[in-house]
């Protein structure tokens, strides 16, 4: 097998997995299976307890590296695995998987933006071009297709913690440029894990003590804080570093935009989220702006 088509499959899984996360999102919520602020902090409590006996020692190792650069390891930490996730699960119990998944798509073109904003770095105008029409789109899916209806509040409001998401991943894709600490791939997500669960327990204690959303244990609420803390959280990163390895990372980005492709799929199964006229034009729009952003 060439390792052109070991990195598709590998690729595909990951974005496959990383699709799932949303539909698993969307049916805690709809199912009333978990809340979201919970969902969020069992994932990471999930990933660490498995990871720990791969990575434990080599981390513990690597932690002192970390005073390197104490600030921007809380901006990667806080953007990333803990504000990220937990605004997406939020986000979903008001939006559907389709929106969500799209209005993600965007994230490429939202680094580059925040990249000129915060650190000056230069862009051309097919890049500029290309965001523009990409953001233009997405707007006119969180307006349904008619921008009026976001005066009159008759619009997803869920999209608004999925645009919140979208934020806080391109600053954390950034920030993460920027990590000089030396700390190794897997220890600093092994890490980045532990971190990310000290970070959001007060939220959760909010959530049960205060909100009184006690987990109901059942066979399906386990199965979803099993899969969001397994899939997405460790096999999706194994199978991307492993095609990014295998094939560059020019070529693996884009099948992230596969993930509205099985997002959409699997929603269409499981909750009959159909496309709409205005998911069509955002789709359009996207692309057009992912082929622009890319030209040279």
């Amino acid at each position: 097998m060439s390792n052109s088509l070991k990195a598709t499959i590998v690729l595909c899984f990951a974005s496959l997995f990383w699709s799932g996360n949303f539909v698993i999102g969307r049916l805690a919520s709809v199912e009333s299976l978990v809340s979201p602020l919970s969902l969020g902090f069992y994932r990471w409590v999930i990933a660490f307890i498995i990871l720990t006996p791969f990575c434990f020692s080599k981390a513990f190792k690597e932690l002192p590296l970390l005073k390197k650069q104490p600030g921007m390891i809380f901006l990667i930490i806080l953007t990333g695995p803990t504000l990220f996730n937990t605004l997406v699960y939020l986000g979903l119990t008001a939006t559907t998987v389709i929106n969500a998944l799209l209005i993600i798509s965007t994230t490429p073109m939202l680094i580059i933006l925040f990249n000129k904003i915060l650190y000056r770095i230069d862009t051309n105008r097919y890049q500029m071009i290309g965001i523009i029409i990409s953001l233009v789109g997405v707007s006119f899916v969180i307006a349904k297709g008619n921008y009026q209806n976001i005066f009159k509040s008759d619009f997803y409001s869920g999209d608004l913690f999925i645009l919140l998401a979208v934020t806080s991943w391109a600053l954390y894709s950034i920030f993460l440029k920027k990590n000089e600490t030396g700390v190794s791939g897997f220890s600093f997500l092994y890490i980045s894990f532990g971190l990310t669960v000290i970070l959001l327990f007060p939220v959760y204690l909010f959530d049960i003590f205060i909100q009184g959303n006690y987990l109901k244990v059942t066979h399906q609420s386990l199965l979803a804080i099993g899969y969001t803390g397994i899939f997405p959280s460790i096999f999706s990163y194994i199978c991307w570093n492993t095609g990014v390895a295998l094939i560059g990372a020019n070529k693996s980005g884009p099948y992230l935009h596969l993930m509205p492709i099985f997002g959409g799929i699997l929603a269409f199964f499981i909750f009959q989220e159909t496309l709409q006229i205005y998911h069509y034009a955002g789709i359009v729009s996207v692309i057009v702006g992912i082929i622009i952003t890319n030209k040279k």
